[in-house]
């Protein structure tokens, strides 16, 4: 596990990114084996834990995988997710495969230690057979002004202009992975990584990237973490094709932000 830790000074938050191995279309297999996992990291006592998009499931497209593993929000993931976040009194982010009467999406909710989901984000940059959003909302939480981008989302044109207010803090789940040989430990040192820390300058606030892991042969997720500051400047790294949680003392700089609205969708 890697680990970073600072002070409990006033604007710090203890951020945990957890890579999550998991298999394909096994969702309860899946979100038992996050629970082991959430056990492992729960001496670090993290303020919240982020994990990847379509955590629980992977990475699906196909139509009649999504007509099987989509789900409402609230629903039977989301409950487990509270449940979590009330028995250890901390914020869990998490991406899920959402069902509602405008489509599916790959979406994520933050769920607070009170077991409330207070920000739900739809994934602005898909295609067919998903439906995708068409806006980003934040929320104050106790370390400051929180939004939520999946994946592509970082690298959309028009994703700054969304934000009412500029978030402090950007929780990215993931699940990307490379075409052919996929973990590729040069491509993402050499090209990608770049990329994404150009992105988060882009967005103008500190990025928690996390990727999902799976164990197909070829193109498969490759999992790592990484902590990037609004400059750009990589904060924190777990290893690429790996599994190991990061786990990150992260100071947030204090702005003056607009009261806090929960942000939820009341028509699904």
């Amino acid at each position: 596990m890697s680990e970073i830790l600072g002070t409990d000074a006033r604007g710090t938050v203890r951020i945990c990114l957890l890579p999550l191995r998991i298999r394909l279309r096994q969702r309860q297999a899946n979100l038992q084996h996050f629970e082991e996992r959430f056990r492992e990291i729960a001496d670090f006592r993290p303020d919240v834990v982020c994990l990847p998009e379509c955590a629980f499931t992977g990475y699906l497209y196909e139509d009649e995988d999504l007509q099987r593993f989509a789900e409402t929000i609230p629903g039977n993931t989301t409950e487990t997710l509270s449940r979590i976040a009330t028995g250890s009194r901390c914020y869990i982010c998490a991406g899920l495969l959402e069902k509602s009467a405008k489509g599916i999406y790959s979406a994520a909710v933050l769920v607070t230690p009170s077991g409330q989901i207070v920000l739900e984000h739809r994934k602005l940059t898909e295609q067919p057979p998903f439906a995708t959003g068409d806006r980003v909302y934040a929320t104050c939480t106790p370390w400051g002004r929180t939004a939520i981008l999946i994946c592509g989302d970082l690298f959309h044109s028009s994703t700054p202009a969304m934000f009412t207010e500029p978030p402090d803090v950007v929780f990215v789940p993931m699940a990307r992975a490379f075409d052919g040989k996929s973990p590729d430990l040069d491509r993402w040192v050499n090209t990608e990584r770049q990329a994404y820390v150009d992105a988060v300058k882009t967005v103008g606030a500190a990025a928690c990237l996390v990727n999902i892991l799976d164990d197909t042969p070829q193109e498969g997720y490759f999992g790592g973490a990484m902590i990037v500051d609004a400059l750009g400047h990589v904060l924190a790294e777990s290893p690429h094709g790996t599994d190991e949680a990061l786990v990150f003392d992260l100071a947030v700089p204090r702005r003056s932000h607009s009261p806090s609205h929960v942000h939820r969708r009341d028509a699904r």
